[in-house]
């Protein structure tokens, strides 16, 4: 991935942000939006990050914030770290604190961790986005309200314990898993199983698909040179550009005669069963996908 170092390109595309803690995913937008003024007027995300949370956040701004459903669907990867012996109403350390009087140690940790591979059933956390009766839980939460949460399946590829320091009670570990995985309720669970308790001390993104941490580049850096651009440049530093960013999906090169088509949303027959980039001589067209009946494609996003 090391093609996606910082470099000049046009104002379409995604950013790879180093998130810092103490902020949401909300702020990193609006502070990114601020800078690109007027150049770029829109700017999103694909996953959202905890603010206690650090790592990967794709910034997606211009015409890439069209995209955001092919990476919000990415499976990801973090580095985290539970601490046991004390469990936390909200999964974190941002939560009600409460020593449990139980320790455990490296040899039962590892004897539970395979039970939380593959497709997991999680509760969903009170301190979430999802709706329950037309309203964010975390409102819920706020007002402390507790309410019966809905229960969803996650895929979790591996967990892998990288160090456990049982003096302090902190285990640190590499997770792979499908969106949507509630990091902080994994820690929960798996503090349960030891009989311990535990909570998410520290958590990282790693990675986003084929996107890596270490090809971010930090808030305060990003911030620092696009501070310095000029109001009418067309450039942005560290972008990477929609054809660059979706080269997970396959491609179909198509004809001139059919990127006219393409242009005004013609469904096209035959192509792969997912969505597949349409390219014309290494140019992005559009993103289509299958059609319900038929076979064929239909646009999905045209650029």
């Amino acid at each position: 991935m090391a093609e996606f170092r910082t470099r000049r390109a046009p104002a379409d595309g995604v950013v790879l942000i180093d998130k810092p803690a103490g902020c949401t995913s909300h702020d990193v937008v609006a502070r990114v939006r601020r800078l690109l003024r007027p150049t770029v007027k829109k700017v999103g995300h694909a996953g959202t990050l905890d603010p206690f949370a650090t790592g990967l956040l794709l910034v997606l701004v211009g015409r890439g914030t069209k995209l955001a459903r092919f990476f919000v669907d990415l499976p990801k990867e973090y580095v985290c770290t539970m601490r046991f012996g004390i469990a936390s109403d909200t999964g974190d350390g941002t939560g009600v604190l409460t020593e449990t009087g139980r320790t455990t140690d490296r040899e039962q940790l590892e004897a539970v961790l395979p039970n939380f591979i593959g497709r997991v059933e999680q509760q969903v956390p009170m301190t979430s986005a999802v709706k329950v009766d037309g309203e964010r839980l975390y409102k819920k939460a706020h007002r402390g309200e507790v309410v019966e949460t809905p229960v969803k399946t996650v895929e979790i590829t591996s967990i892998d314990l990288l160090g456990f320091d049982v003096a302090a009670q902190l285990a640190r570990c590499r997770i792979r898993c499908s969106k949507g995985t509630y990091v902080r309720q994994l820690a929960t669970d798996i503090g349960a199983a030891t009989g311990a308790g535990a909570h998410l001390q520290e958590l990282s993104r790693t990675a986003t698909g084929e996107f890596l941490l270490e090809d971010a580049v930090s808030l305060a850096a990003f911030e620092q040179t696009a501070s310095g651009r000029a109001a009418d440049d067309l450039h942005i530093p560290g972008l990477v550009p929609p054809a660059r960013a979706l080269q997970f999906l396959p491609a179909l090169e198509v004809s001139p005669a059919q990127a006219a088509a393409v242009r005004n949303g013609a469904r096209l027959p035959g192509g792969p069963p997912g969505p597949v980039r349409l390219v014309l001589k290494g140019e992005l067209l559009a993103i289509y996908g299958p059609l319900e009946e038929g076979g064929g494609l239909k646009p999905l996003v045209i650029l």
